[in-house]
């Protein structure tokens, strides 16, 4: 029977490992929307800003807020996630491949559960806002539509980003587990007392 000492330390690494695949798949993952901003004729940051915007900074503040916010969620997620995937299925977060797959699940139900709704209702209802200092800082003439059009594309084309950052996540937390499992018993308690109980039930 795994002890409580053992348990906590097994938690304490579950949310370390997942901060920091979660840290690292979403500073990835903030590369790739730049390089999506740029082929798409947009400044770099515009996605960043619009968050910031949308809880009424503007400028570069707009901007820092929004991706220092990006950076804090997806570490927090990581750790959450991590958290939850490790302790509900060790043995699969043990095999990259299919701990890849579980982090691709989480990414897509993050793009479900949190991305579409922040976008629905915080950004959407702040487009005004958002043409107005966009205009300013510009200098040229900003169409709400074309805000709106840029939201909604963004929206969608997130759940490949969130996809990758899944699989980034997934992969990095595997690997971190794995790696631990060969210098230490605490994951082994866990697995010998989730087979006891598998065996039992059968």
């Amino acid at each position: 029977m795994t002890q409580p000492s053992s348990k906590r330390m097994v938690v304490s690494k579950a949310v370390k490992y997942g901060a920091i695949a979660g840290f690292i798949a979403t500073w990835t993952i903030s590369t790739a929307v730049a390089g999506s901003e740029l082929e798409l004729g947009l400044p770099i940051g515009t996605f960043y800003s619009i968050i910031g915007i949308s809880l009424g900074l503007n400028g570069n503040m707009a901007a820092f807020l929004g991706f220092g916010l990006h950076i804090l969620a997806g570490t927090i997620l990581g750790a959450v996630i991590g958290t939850i995937a490790i302790r509900l299925s060790l043995r699969s977060m043990l095999n990259p491949r299919k701990g890849t797959l579980i982090g691709i699940g989480s990414g897509v139900a993050v793009w479900l559960i949190l991305f579409l709704p922040i976008t629905a209702l915080l950004v959407q209802p702040t487009v005004n806002d958002i043409v107005i200092l966009s205009a300013i800082e510009s200098k040229r003439a900003v169409f709400s539509e074309d805000i709106n059009q840029s939201i909604r594309n963004i929206a969608l084309s997130a759940i490949v980003f969130h996809v990758v950052w899944g699989a980034i996540f997934g992969f990095i937390t595997s690997s971190l587990i794995r790696t631990s499992s060969t210098q230490g018993s605490i994951w082994r308690g866990i697995l010998e007392g989730k087979g006891r109980k598998e065996n039992s039930i059968k």
